[in-house]
């Protein structure tokens, strides 16, 4: 007993000084899911998940550092990873890597360097309000993109330079690395790029985001573009987005490419309204797909959601798409429990 006080003691000594220099802080999410699960003409599943719809995990632990320098100007750090609430189901494994970079921020501008989720994802990232859960519209939902360049995937060797300002805030990303592995096969995407572009307040925003892949070894030059806003309106809130899509995948089997593709349009509108502490959300979306690019689908989604706290919740709903392809229909109830920290 005396010798493990006498290591803790020595423990905090030798922290102490790094505790005055640098700010570290531990946050993350943990949730899972239950509910039945019908895909195209399969028989109807009941399933336990991080995600019923099997398009990885919202689960995560991250670690944020900064360090003030003086001028204004504070040094940040993050290294983050997910993981699977359940062992490594869910197309998940213990730990994966996400974010891992390095940067400097001031009062009005920032600068990242690293491995970083694209900005066309982030930019938006609040927009559905059933988002890392098995109602969500992203991916495998059917209303928005999926992919690196869409709204999931991490770009590697990315360099982020970004600015906020009189209601304006916006951002660059361009992938500068021979070696970067976020592509097909894990070749090079040098020099594709990301950007953003926002304007607004607390109560409405509107958003227009670009994202540009170049991969000579596979012979891809395609543009995703979106343009996006939301609003609340006392307890109620309303979002619309669209996309024209060029890359990206589809869990669904809606959107499969890699490029030079006649464009996909994603259309997906929300609609939530508070009472208490219970918070209703709905979407629905289109999917017109080009020629050459997949399977024309409709798909939606419906809930409650219960919030304990602002970092913990239960909730419930169900979500369906049709597409032209009857093979991969889907249709889901879930429910579920999310805890951050």
């Amino acid at each position: 007993m005396n010798k493990n006080l006498l290591s803790l003691a020595i423990i905090a000594a030798m922290s102490a000084p790094l505790a005055a220099q640098a700010e570290i802080k531990l946050s993350g999410t943990l949730q899972a899911e239950v509910g039945s699960l019908e895909v195209g003409n399969g028989d109807r599943q009941t399933v336990t998940s991080n995600t019923i719809g099997g398009h990885g995990s919202p689960n995560k632990m991250r670690f944020d550092v900064s360090h003030k320098l003086g001028g204004g100007l504070t040094a940040i750090a993050r290294m983050d990873w997910s993981f699977g609430a359940f062992g490594n189901s869910g197309g998940t494994s213990n730990f994966t890597n996400r974010e891992k970079y390095v940067g400097l921020k001031a009062s009005m501008a920032y600068f990242k360097l690293g491995r970083l989720q694209g900005l066309y994802k982030t930019s938006t990232l609040g927009y559905d309000k059933w988002a890392g859960t098995g109602l969500q519209a992203r991916h495998g939902g059917g209303g928005m993109s999926g992919g690196a360049y869409g709204h999931t995937g991490f770009i590697n060797n990315a360099l982020e330079v970004g600015f906020k300002a009189s209601g304006f805030k916006g951002g660059l990303q361009y992938v500068a690395g021979e070696n970067d592995t976020s592509g097909p096969n894990n070749t090079s995407n040098d020099g594709s790029y990301l950007g953003a572009l926002q304007y607004g307040n607390k109560a409405w925003e509107v958003t227009a985001a670009v994202a540009h892949m170049n991969n000579d070894d596979h012979n891809i030059d395609g543009t995703n573009w979106k343009l996006a806003g939301k609003a609340k309106f006392g307890k109620m809130y309303m979002a619309l987005h669209y996309e024209s899509v060029e890359l990206g995948d589809h869990n669904m089997g809606i959107l499969a490419k890699g490029g030079n593709a006649e464009a996909t349009d994603y259309l997906m509108g929300q609609i939530g309204y508070s009472i208490g502490r219970i918070d209703l959300n709905a979407w629905v979306a289109g999917i017109k797909a080009g020629d050459n690019a997949g399977s024309d689908a409709t798909s939606y989604s419906l809930g409650a959601k219960y919030n304990f706290s602002k970092k913990a919740n239960v909730y419930a709903g169900w979500h369906k798409a049709d597409s032209d392809d009857d093979a991969i229909d889907n249709e889901a109830f879930v429910a579920g429990m999310r805890v951050g920290f």
